[in-house]
């Protein structure tokens, strides 16, 4: 993780734009090699954790992982949060998360009505947010 990174991404993007020829406009993930982004991996900070706990991050820090050459398997699940009333949130964009994760839900075979607690829907954006 590199701390402080999302105060810096719109600069940096401009600062790199080369390479958007490499990595795309829109990829869902890159993995930048330490000798395309050397800068980064010298103030990257290690993050340790104990099985069980949780990482939050703003989704604009530069992040990963190394590689893991043990012998015992990682494990990791993300989500990608924002606020109900971001601006980003558009009522077609609620309702694709919406149907999105109703088509996942329903594949493994939770009925969101009831397996998911109350908070659990409102959280899924099944539910609305009330004041």
């Amino acid at each position: 993780l590199v701390p402080g990174f999302h105060k810096y991404l719109p600069q940096w993007t401009i600062e790199h734009e080369n390479l958007l020829s490499q990595y795309g406009l829109c990829s869902t993930f890159n993995l930048f090699k330490e000798s395309v982004v050397p800068e980064l991996y010298a103030v990257a900070c290690h993050i340790s954790s104990r099985a069980g706990s949780a990482i939050l991050w703003d989704q604009r820090t530069m992040h990963g992982s190394r590689a893991n050459n043990s012998l015992r398997p990682r494990y990791a699940q993300f989500f990608k949060m924002f606020p109900a009333e971001h601006p980003a949130m558009t009522e077609k964009r609620a309702e694709n998360r919406r149907n999105g994760i109703l088509t996942k839900l329903r594949a493994v075979n939770i009925n969101p009505e009831t397996d998911l607690s109350f908070l659990g829907r409102k959280l899924f954006g099944l539910e609305q947010w009330s004041d």
